[in-house]
């Protein structure tokens, strides 16, 4: 792996298991056992630092999330659909799952760094694009209004899942998006 690999990934993990304000430079320098000067070869700033650490939380999701969907019946959409909630889902239920570093920059660091975003905004994008694909095959008439609705519901689990996950229930949530999914088909 290559320092600036160690880098990000220490990155990641800190900036997961706390914030982004409250961790500094020094700390990840030190904890990914590189030098000052080669943590400035690859990032001149926190921003670009960020940037890149979100940049690679995004690829991995979407890496993830589509092998999850690989394993789906191609022509079951519905199934595709599902299977993103119950990816998001099986993550509020592991252990490194302190909330979305989407969510967490928005809410920290959009004021100071503004260029840090698009990673965020580009997996929302993606994953509207996923589930509008899906309710397309499924033949909804406007499915990006819909896909927005339920990538929105994803933010609101995700939240939910940050303060309680037991209150995150699987079921019901899918139950709700079936019947939104259903009316839309009539």
């Amino acid at each position: 792996m290559s320092k600036k690999q160690d880098i990000i990934n220490t990155a990641l993990n800190l900036f997961n298991s706390h914030s982004y304000n409250s961790i500094g430079i020094d700390r990840i320098i030190s904890e990914s056992g590189v030098a000052k000067m080669t943590f400035y070869k690859y990032f001149p700033s926190k921003a670009k630092l960020i940037e890149e650490c979100l940049n690679t939380r995004n690829h991995n999701l979407q890496e993830s999330l589509d092998a999850a969907i690989a394993e789906c019946d191609p022509k079951d959409y519905l199934s595709h659909i599902r299977t993103i909630f119950v990816w998001y889902d099986a993550w509020f239920r592991s252990v490194d799952f302190n909330g979305c570093m989407f969510q967490k920059a928005v809410e920290e660091i959009s004021k100071i760094y503004p260029s840090s975003l698009q990673p965020a905004i580009d997996y929302k994008e993606w994953l509207k694009a996923q589930l509008c694909k899906g309710l397309q095959h499924l033949g909804i008439s406007q499915p990006l209004q819909l896909a927005s609705f339920l990538s929105s519901i994803l933010d609101g689990m995700t939240i939910q899942a940050q303060i309680n996950p037991e209150q995150v229930r699987l079921d019901d949530y899918w139950k709700r998006v079936e019947t939104l999914i259903q009316m839309e088909l009539v």
